[in-house]
Formats: structure tokens, sequence, C-alpha cells
């Protein structure tokens, strides 16, 4: 018997391993199950399944909201800067190998996505990178390298400093072997810089709709009321930078939490969530900023029901892990919200498929897979 709360990676592979381990008559590795062979032994429970003995919903519903945030016209300039750039260097790179090229634009693209800091970081150690590049092309021995560095890019991290640290050092191999840049791309990547150095330290569009929100729903009359509210961000860069922002509005103090992976578990973490989960009338806590590291084992629902994603995951399980911290038993609200993470669809500002998750688009419940 198999008991579990928590999703699996969404690949074939680790679904039928499970298979496999509870009947290995009927299921194989690899082997697309049967329905009905499926049906006979797998018993899926939503939230919106379960109801008390007169019909009620046990679980509270979700109420999902785009925080729409309408970027400046320069905001909106460099996005596409940023996707001419990209696309002129798959162009450049193709037939040396694409991989790199594949990550490096994704990589970039997230992060500018995420913040002007976070961009910033990343295209200064890409900038780096490309002035110590080498001439020649890739042995098989670096290609595998820089395989191996991608995937440890792509693993799980419960420090998420380590897990950026990881990003950008593949982010590095990746470009050492890059084709030399046109005389184009490096115009257009001195234009990228210079907006990044000049902004990487200021609120954009998004950063002022999240204080926006704030006043709006956590002060009545200008006072704090009892709501509470948990961001979450997926890069430390962003962390840091929102923290200072928050800050600098005067959001500081003992009204912001943080939550990342780097601190202790019993010295820091503890005492953060203590304090989020007293009753606001005894605890002055009324916005937690945190990493992905806050979004697994860990309850936050006994004063909170709102939650703003910074960014939408690349993995929609995240999403969940996220949402869960919230919307699980003991949540006292019969609604529970989510007003952002859509940002007018700022997926497509930056050349990536939009996700379609819950977050963006009301018509969802369970975001899709996507790639």
């Amino acid at each position: 018997l198999f008991l579990t709360a928590t999703p699996h990676n969404g690949y074939t592979q680790s679904f039928t391993s499970l298979l496999e381990l509870l009947d290995d008559q009927r299921f194989s590795r690899n082997i697309v199950p049967d329905q009905k062979q499926l049906a006979q032994v797998m018993v899926r429970r939503l939230k919106t399944d379960l109801t008390d003995k007169d019909g009620n919903r046990i679980f509270p519903t979700r109420n999902l909201k785009a925080l729409e945030v309408p970027y400046t016209k320069e905001e909106r300039a460099i996005h596409r800067k940023l996707v001419e750039y990209c696309e002129s260097r798959e162009e450049t790179c193709k037939g040396s190998g694409t991989r790199g090229t594949w990550f490096i634009n994704g990589l970039l693209k997230k992060r500018l996505f995420s913040s002007p800091a976070a961009f910033a970081s990343t295209l200064e150690k890409h900038v780096a990178a490309l002035e110590g590049r080498r001439e020649e092309k890739a042995t098989p021995m670096e290609d595998r390298i820089l395989r191996k560095a991608i995937l440890k890019a792509e693993e799980d991290y419960a420090d998420d400093r380590k897990a950026e640290d990881a990003q950008l050092e593949a982010l590095e191999e990746a470009t050492k072997h890059e084709v030399a840049l046109t005389d184009d791309e490096q115009t257009m990547l001195k234009e990228l810089r210079s907006w990044a150095q000049i902004n990487k330290d200021r609120a954009d569009s998004k950063a002022n709709a999240i204080i926006e929100w704030i006043e709006e729903n956590l002060k009545t009359d200008g006072e704090w009321n009892d709501r509470r509210v948990i961001l979450f961000t997926e890069y430390r860069t962003t962390h840091e930078w929102l923290r200072q922002i928050l800050v600098a509005n005067d959001y500081g103090g003992d009204r912001l939490a943080i939550l990342h992976g780097g601190m202790d578990q019993e010295k820091e973490r503890e005492p953060v969530k203590a304090a989020f989960q007293t009753d606001p009338k005894e605890s002055a806590v009324r916005i937690l900023l945190a990493t992905d590291a806050a979004s697994e084992g860990i309850d936050l629902q006994n004063f909170c029901h709102y939650m703003i994603h910074l960014e939408i995951p690349y993995y929609p399980n995240v999403m969940e892990q996220r949402n869960g911290r919230i919307d699980r038993w003991g949540q006292k609200q019969k609604k529970v919200n989510w007003p952002g993470a859509a940002f007018e669809c700022s997926m497509s500002l930056v050349g990536l498929p939009c996700p379609a998750t819950a977050l963006s688009c009301a018509r969802a419940t369970v975001p899709p897979t996507w790639q």
C-alpha cells in the first residue's frame, strides 16, 4: 500500500517505477500503464473531492486572480531586446551545438522575468564567460561536462543559494565554447547590460504592483490590519532585491519575516514559522518573503490565506507545493487567495511559452506540464 500527499515529478519512468514496486506482474518501468489496469490499483482524491457528512467541502475554495502589471515602454523594450538577442544567438550558433545556447537563453529569460537584480547578476556572468571563451570546438569530454553541469543546475537543493550558484556555473560552462558574438549581438548585449546595471537596485513595475497590493489589502485607513501574505520567489537574488524594496517602503522591521534555504532550521526558521502562525493580535509580522525552501514541510495556514508568486515556477509541482502551505488542513477561511503571478502574461514578453497555470488563467485548475 502506497499513500502520499506529494505529487511525483511527472516523468513516466518515476510513475511506472512506483507501479512496478506495487505490482510487477501488471506494470513495468517505462511502459505506459493500461488505464483499466491502473484503475484497479490507484485511487486519487483531490481536495475538491473531499466533503463532510453533509456534503460541504472540507478544504477552502481557491480564489485565483491575476495581478495585472502593465510594464512600462522601457521594460517592454528590454524584454524585446533580450528576445532579439536570444534569437540571434540561436541562429549564430546553429550547427555548433545548441544545448548550451538554449540553456543560456532560457536562464536569461527566466531571470529577467524574475527581477532586474537577478537578470543583472546572470548577464554579468554570461559576459565574463564570453570574454574568457575559447575559440576551439568543444571536445566530447567537454560536452559531457556541460551536460553534467546543466543536470546539476536542475537538481533540487535545500539551500537556494547553492541552486543559484549551480545555475550560474552551468551558464559559465555553456558560454565557454559559444560562437563569438556578431557586431549586432555585441551592440544588443551592451544595451542589455546598460539597462541591467541602471535598474538592478530599483523597483520595477511588478514590485510596485506588489507594494500597491500590500497597501490596499494589509492596511485599513493606513493602519495594519490582521491580514497576512506570503510572497514566494525562486531566486535568492530576487528575494534580497525585494526585501530591500519592502524595507525602503516602510514594510520592514517586525512586519516583515524572511525564509530561505540558508537559514538554520531550529535557530532561525522555526522562530519565523512560530511568529507567522501566531495570532496577528499577538505577533506583528504581516509579510513573509520566502524562497522555495519554504514550499515544503511547513504549515503557514493558521492566520494567512493570501499568497503571491513573484514568478511562475518552471515545474507545476513546485507551484502546488507552495500553494499547499496555506491550502491545507487547518485553514480557517473558506477561501484562500492567490492575487498574483500573471503580470500581464509576462512569460510571452520574454519569449517563453505561457504555462497557463491557475494563477495566470482562471480556466485552469491544475497547471499542465510544460517545457
